[in-house]
């Protein structure tokens, strides 16, 4: 197979040509010795200086991942004197970071020191000084959004880029994909690629059992499709990360781990090379919010398609699309001018909220990820790893569908256990939702979070409609049925977390009652979907369940009242009609207050029953006409203590008995 794409990766070899000019000057090596010495100077003086600046920078960042005050002051304890020296192995010398705390009323006056040896053997230091003070943990700054609300966190997390190489006698933890760990005894985990330090966790190193927190890890497979990328190597793909980050390229083979580099021109093949692939694992720190993309050699064109999402998915918002990169985010919420009370939380189905102040405007903040996540989670088997198919078509083919239409994610070896695309089964999409399970710390009583995110912040809509009404149960009072009341709550078409709860359910005479409001999102050619009640349907039956909208636009949409919902359950009789010739079904009868329909073509009917309150059962009978011939069985049927649920009875019709 002929690989001619251009390279695009590489040491870009710059050559310098200085021009000698020759001076009788005598004295010149001396003179050029002198600015040669002082130019290391400045060098290693601008360097600790950085060292102090990122030491603070670091400190204020962690003011904020602590949830009280004493927890600060622990955190922050004084020092007698320089303390918490780190030793620092940086580009012109070996710097020792000690920093001096002391407590200043409500504030902690710090004072960042850091000491080297220049090459004459004078002792040097220079220092940063600065005051931290508690805040209670926020998500997004929470002053700053008051007056520019379009402000979030920094997306870049307790990790900052690595400095300097490993030394010499380190000891390091393999991770298995090429990196390795490493702590100098210090504060700071290390990220070690190649002998050199490219990331660093700052502060991870300071829990009360002596473990270090580790990385959040990102990982997933690149499948590059051969039959459209012919011309691309493995080395060709790279896989980045949003600001302080480092994604390492790697596979095993024959149980040995292979780093792939930007020259790498063969990896792993799939069983008949439909796919070369290898996987990558990104490292990142707590609290980031961000991307991970694909960027091919010589920058990505118009025909380079990269495909995520699952194809055998029947889940509109679940399918592919093609994407070269994913968006990593949770989102929180609150109020605008709003006090908001959290009676009740279950995970996001039935959470009460009573909000004062203008409820039509929810402001959404983006929020990082928690400490240490892994995602796939490696304790979730049915989690797939995060997966980008690299494939090539026309630049004019620009969705999704055409990931599976055009072969990128449907070739021979994606096939699986018969499956077209089964090797790409319930592979995420380009938006990974941080709020279940995977958020980093807030503040619970100033921010709301839903178990789903409402929308993808990377490509937020241009309006947002509110859909409200209230869910009735008619029913008896009792503490069972009043659970049953509780129970129940909204969502949309568009997923489980953007509904909410917005009045507790009441008793009203006859029945319970409770309000809700959804939020939709309109990208500016109206909202199209619908609102389901849900329900606990082995105890409760409504008439209508589900309101449907099409191109929802204006203003928001009250009275979408579900008021036909009662305790009780329908016994529910069906069934198709064989027959030959013009025979078939024209009558169905049901009795004791049942009601049956026939279709059109007399092929098929549906009997349902009247409600049967919990522990009532139906007896009854079905009676059948037809237009002409034989009913196998007879025309009619009895049945005794019928419990709610769906029955089946198909029906037999014959020129005579003999064709039964």
């Amino acid at each position: 197979m002929s690989k001619k794409r251009m390279k695009g990766f590489g040491l870009i070899e710059i050559l310098v040509t200085l021009g000698v000019l020759t001076v009788g000057i005598l004295g010149v090596t001396t003179l050029h010795s002198v600015i040669t010495q002082q130019s290391i100077q400045n060098k290693t003086k601008t360097e600790a200086l950085l060292i102090a600046e990122s030491r603070i920078e670091v400190m204020r960042n962690f003011t904020g991942a602590v949830s009280s005050e004493d927890a600060f002051d622990t955190f922050y304890a004084d020092t007698n004197g320089y303390g918490n020296s780190t030793s620092i192995t940086g580009v012109s010398a070996v710097y020792t970071r000690s920093e001096s705390i002391t407590t200043d009323g409500d504030v902690k006056a710090v004072v960042v020191q850091v000491a080297w040896t220049d090459p004459d053997g004078e002792a040097q230091t220079v220092s940063l000084s600065t005051q931290l003070s508690y805040l209670a943990p926020r998500s997004a700054g929470d002053s700053a959004l008051e007056s520019a609300e379009q402000l979030v966190d920094a997306p870049t997390g307790r990790a900052r880029l690595g400095e300097g190489t490993l030394p010499d006698d380190a000891v390091t933890t393999s991770n298995g994909d090429g990196t390795s760990l490493y702590s100098d005894g210090g504060t700071e985990l290390m990220l070690v690629s190649d002998d050199q330090i490219v990331l660093t966790l700052a502060q991870a190193c300071q829990t009360s059992d002596g473990t270090c927190i580790d990385f959040v890890k990102i990982r997933g497979r690149i499948y590059i499709d051969t039959a459209s990328q012919n011309q691309l190597d493995p080395g060709d793909v790279q896989v980045l990360a949003s600001e302080a980050a480092f994604c390492a390229r790697h596979f095993t083979s024959n149980g040995t781990t292979i780093v792939v580099t930007n020259d790498t021109t063969t990896a792993l093949s799939t069983a008949t090379g439909s796919y070369e692939y290898f996987d990558y694992t990104c490292y990142i720190g707590g609290g980031w919010h961000g991307n991970i993309g694909i960027l091919l050699a010589g920058g990505n064109t118009s025909q380079d398609k990269i495909c995520v999402g699952d194809p055998v998915t029947t889940i509109t918002g679940d399918m592919p699309v093609i994407a070269a990169r994913r968006v990593y985010r949770g989102m929180l919420y609150k109020y605008d001018d709003a006090g908001m009370d959290f009676l009740e939380d279950d995970g996001g189905t039935t959470r009460v909220e009573t909000v004062t102040g203008n409820t039509s405007l929810p402001r959404y903040y983006s929020q990082g990820i928690a400490d240490e996540a892994e995602l796939p989670d490696p304790s979730d088997s049915s989690q797939h790893s995060h997966d980008f198919v690299v494939g090539k078509m026309s630049a004019s083919l620009t969705d999704g569908s055409n990931c599976e239409t055009q072969g990128i994610m449907t070739r021979t070896d994606a096939t699986v256990n018969g499956v077209t695309g089964g090797l790409f089964a319930n592979l995420p999409g380009d938006f990974i939702c941080l709020n279940d399970g995977y958020m980093d710390h807030y503040d619970v009583d100033t921010y709301g979070n839903r178990a789903a995110c409402p929308y993808d912040p990377s490509d937020p809509p241009s309006d947002r409609h509110l859909i409200s009404g209230v869910l009735r149960l008619t029913t008896t009072e009792s503490s069972a049925n009043a659970a049953l009341a509780a129970a129940m709550y909204t969502q949309t078409s568009d997923g489980s977390g953007n509904c909410r709860i917005t009045s507790a359910s009441t008793w009203n005479t006859s029945y319970y009652q409770s309000g809700y409001e959804c939020d939709v999102y309109d990208w500016g050619n109206g909202w199209n979907g619908f609102v389901l009640a849900k329900y606990d349907r082995s105890s409760i039956s409504c008439t209508t369940s589900q309101f449907n909208y099409s191109a929802l636009t204006g203003d928001d949409s009250s009275g979408n009242d579900f008021t036909s919902c009662a305790t009780g359950t329908y016994a529910v009789f069906s069934g198709t009609v064989s027959a030959s010739g013009s025979r078939n079904l024209s009558t169905a009868a049901m009795s004791n207050g049942g009601a049956c329909t026939v279709a059109t073509n007399g092929l098929s009917y549906q009997c349902i029953s009247a409600l049967l309150p919990p522990g009532v059962t139906w007896t009854g009978s079905l009676a059948f006409g037809i237009t002409s011939g034989f009913m196998c069985g007879g025309t009619t049927y009895s049945y005794s203590n019928q419990s709610g649920g769906n029955y089946t009875r198909n029906l037999v019709i014959a020129t005579n008995s003999l064709g039964c």
